[in-house]
């Protein structure tokens, strides 16, 4: 039985939108991303051919910004020389005051290696300068979950990648056929571990998202996971586009915390989207959170070029104000730090 109907509506939790940056015609640009480090902000993001940003994307960085993202100019646009494979799913990242990245795409041919790590450098300028850097995990690695028939059980970890506190999120295809009817790609997340040292996969859950042991439905769709720690409390939060195709369709970010980074809460629907083609909704979370002062700000990619017709120009980031204490509070009511029964089946055939 899917559960997904009981997600909590908390809409008023993101408040004071504000558009920060508005895009214009044929960009294509989208899977951003903001990391906080000496109270200065780096941006990035995914680009590429119209309107998709692939095939043969790029990163595309924005330094010196502050939480209103004034940054982003075209003057101010940095093109990452990294082959398209890491560009796809890129997460860049700040750990112990030493810059990496991490992405990477697995199949056949030279070029797909798989998720590749880059660092430790003590600048972005040292980072975007690096060379190829080692394969930290394969398309084959134990307990990865991609059941698309062309993949042949094998990961191809398409979609964006997100890093925190040494754990890496990328997405699972829980659903063995694709369809051109919309009811597409039963995507959800899955996590492992790489520091201290490399754990194997597994699927995240989410309470109340779906019944244990609950068959993989392919409208179900998490699209990708941003995963951050959560400033004000215990654990992490898990922001998400969410679609749900049956029994009545509908779109929204959702948001969950957790306190292991594998268990969540139930989602709370924070922005309602449009569904749209192929599973997917109009709006993507950013990889981040900046903190300043009483204020959590969030931001959200609005209007994602290609994924709906009638949004096509409209693609625009938006900045959501949440004040620290609410966002401890709603997220305190729903850690309780207990073992949850896991929401998706990770031996399911």
């Amino acid at each position: 039985m899917l559960l997904l109907g009981l997600t909590a509506v908390h809409a008023e939790l993101f408040t004071s939108p504000k558009v920060v940056a508005q895009f214009g015609r044929q960009n294509p640009a989208r899977y951003f991303g903001i990391v906080d480090y000496n109270s200065s902000l780096l941006v990035y993001a995914r680009t590429g051919h119209y309107p998709h940003a692939d095939p043969n994307p790029r990163t595309l960085l924005w330094t010196g910004c502050d939480h209103n993202l004034n940054c982003i100019s075209r003057s101010n646009t940095q093109l990452a020389p990294w082959p398209s494979s890491l560009a796809h799913n890129a997460a860049i990242y700040v750990a112990n005051d030493q810059w990496y990245v991490i992405g990477g795409l697995w199949g056949p041919g030279t070029r797909k290696r798989g998720l590749e790590r880059r660092g430790p450098f003590s600048s972005i300028d040292e980072l975007l300068a690096s060379d190829e850097g080692p394969v930290l995990v394969q398309g084959d690695h134990e307990g990865c979950v991609d059941r698309r028939p062309r993949q042949r059980g094998s990961c191809e970890f398409d979609g964006k990648v997100s890093v925190v506190d040494g754990r890496l999120y990328a997405r699972a295809n829980l659903v063995r056929r694709n369809a051109s009817n919309g009811m597409f790609g039963g995507r959800h997340v899955q996590v492992l571990k790489f520091e201290p040292a490399l754990s194997n996969f597994e699927l995240i859950s989410v309470r109340d998202y779906r019944g244990v042991g609950a068959p993989p439905v392919s409208g179900d769709n998490v699209y990708f996971a941003v995963v951050l720690r959560n400033p004000v409390a215990k654990g992490y939060i898990l922001l998400a586009p969410v679609v749900r195709e049956e029994p009545t369709r509908k779109a929204f970010i959702g948001m969950a915390f957790s306190c292991d980074g594998v268990h969540f809460s139930e989602f709370l629907r924070v922005l309602e989207s449009t569904p749209a083609s192929y599973g997917r909704g109009t709006d993507h979370p950013v990889d981040g959170v900046v903190v300043r002062g009483p204020n959590a700000y969030f931001y959200v990619h609005r209007d994602v070029p290609g994924v709906r017709a009638e949004e096509i120009y409209k693609s625009r980031l938006v900045r959501y104000t949440v004040p620290l204490a609410e966002l401890k509070a709603v997220a305190e009511r729903r850690l309780d730090c207990a073992p949850v029964p896991s929401c998706v089946e990770n031996n399911q055939h």
